[in-house]
């Protein structure tokens, strides 16, 4: 029997204002978290023991961090496309240029599967035209198109079969879900769709039970959603523009959620931006190595 679900209330984990905190990532190696304001041009990272937090400023507009296999560096999208990043000394190496011709456009989610290959999207930066497309990027920086016509992608993530992978087109309040073999995706279908008057999907991530936690911008909440697509559990937050999730923690178990300020009143939304943590029951993964 499984069972059910339990969490916490949510916990201020950084009560920093990020204009808009994304990108959460947890290293089982250092026992910590980053995360990044990709409007801030910023890096943060949460050490769970000793429980400390350290910032860097970026010098580039950075949208996701990942791992690395074999490697002390970490896998970043930016503003130029997909580059190195050297932590220690901050600094970046540009290895595969992204839609040159598309100078409004930029990288935003990404995620890595079991196989090494990197599943990213990009978007209008601007939010207002079909601009966007979804790419894989083998170990061997091939290059392959999967989906185009998007303003504002997000997700994405796989389950852990790899057998699944859902992805999200923010404006159009959908999560899609698509059979997966390896780098070929196809049976594209509306897996999740948020009501009309409700926020618009942003970052997810997935259980060990292959449930979605989604995090709703402007909706103040991470749904959890069972394979079926049936809402299971919905967790509020004192703040609207929820922007992502990923679990950590030392069992796996912490959901923790980034969220962001821009266009906010701090003095009518005083957590914006802020980072939380909320204990669960569930357990997530850790990322997959790129390569």
């Amino acid at each position: 029997m499984v069972e059910k679900l339990k969490t916490s209330k949510p916990k201020i984990i950084d009560p920093k204002n990020l204009l808009l905190g994304e990108g959460p990532i947890w290293i089982p190696d250092t026992k910590s978290l980053i995360w990044l304001d990709i409007k801030g041009k910023s890096l943060h990272t949460f050490s769970y023991i000793p429980k400390n937090i350290t910032d860097k400023k970026l010098e580039k507009t950075t949208t996701w961090i990942l791992p690395i296999l074999n490697s002390s560096m970490f896998l970043v999208g930016t503003e130029d496309g997909v580059e190195e990043y050297n932590y220690n000394e901050n600094k970046f190496e540009i290895k595969l240029k992204i839609e040159e011709d598309l100078p409004n456009n930029r990288l935003n989610d990404a995620k890595i599967d079991k196989n090494g290959n990197l599943w990213f999207g990009t978007m209008d930066d601007t939010e207002k035209k079909e601009s966007g497309s979804f790419y894989c990027l083998k170990p061997n920086y091939e290059l392959i198109k999967i989906d185009d016509f998007y303003t504002v992608t997000n997700g994405p993530a796989i389950t852990h079969d790899d057998k699944k992978l859902y992805h999200v087109s923010s404006l159009q309040k959908k999560v899609f879900c698509y059979d997966k073999n390896n780098t070929t995706l196809s049976n594209k279908r509306i897996f999740f769709e948020l009501d009309p008057n409700d926020g618009y999907p942003d970052g997810l991530t997935i259980d060990d039970e292959n449930f979605i936690w989604l995090a709703v911008w402007g909706g103040s909440k991470v749904v959890r959603i069972s394979p079926d697509g049936d809402v299971d559990k919905i967790i509020r937050f004192p703040t609207s523009q929820i922007t992502s999730c990923v679990f950590g923690g030392s069992e796996m178990n912490i959901l923790f959620v980034t969220s962001a300020s821009v266009g906010k009143n701090l003095s009518e939304d005083e957590h914006a931006g802020n980072l939380f943590s909320v204990e669960t029951n569930k357990k997530g993964a850790p990322s997959p190595n790129f390569g």
